[in-house]
């Protein structure tokens, strides 16, 4: 038999959506008189988790701004301080690599071995049909990008048969296959390397 309050046929149902009507309402009202408001909603979604919050500022601010459907002023000209940190840093980065791109230089001539030192910088690997297969980017001491794809032994073991790693530092000979340009930024890929003696 189904209980009624004052009418209602389903009390707690009826409180909840009230409540939600308010809290949405709020929210649009806060928007419509917040300078940036997408820019803060959006960074309020890594203050949340799948069924909670973050245990971090953004995290409390999200929390209340889905309990109360507003920020204050203050919390809102805090999460803009940080979006603006964050994107002073991206260009000061976008700078940096600009002027490190402008540097870096292709190595070698295409179809001629060279002898490279190189730093292990990535190394990105994935399943297919032929096994496991590697792509190494990595760096001389100019840091000029080098890549190689293939599984050779230089570059996953050292001459004492322990695994290198990313930061590892090997010298090899092997053969330019190509230079390449990406993301404006010049590669020397090489090809069949070979431990250095």
């Amino acid at each position: 038999m189904t209980k009624f309050f004052n009418g209602i046929e389903y009390p707690e149902a009826y409180e909840a959506a009230i409540k939600r009507n308010i809290i949405t309402n709020a929210q649009k009202t806060w928007a419509k008189n917040t300078l940036r408001s997408a820019e803060i909603q959006n960074a309020l979604y890594a203050g949340r988790n799948e069924h909670s919050y973050e245990e971090n500022f953004i995290g409390s601010l999200a929390k209340a701004f889905d309990t109360y459907g507003k920020l204050s002023e203050k919390q809102s000209a805090a999460i803009l301080k940080g979006i603006d940190a964050r994107q002073a840093k991206k260009v000061e980065w976008a700078n940096k690599d600009a002027e490190l791109n402008a540097k870096r230089e292709f190595l070698g001539v295409v179809g001629e071995k060279i002898t490279l030192t190189l730093t292990i910088k990535k190394v990105i690997f994935w399943e297919s049909t032929f096994g496991t297969q590697y792509l190494y980017i990595l760096e001389d001491a100019q840091q000029n990008v080098v890549i190689y794809k293939g599984n050779a032994k230089v570059f996953c073991v050292n001459e004492a048969g322990e695994e290198r790693n990313e930061g590892s530092t090997v010298t090899v000979i092997a053969t330019v296959k190509e230079h390449s340009l990406r993301n404006e930024v010049k590669q020397t890929v090489i090809q069949r390397p070979k431990l250095s003696k």
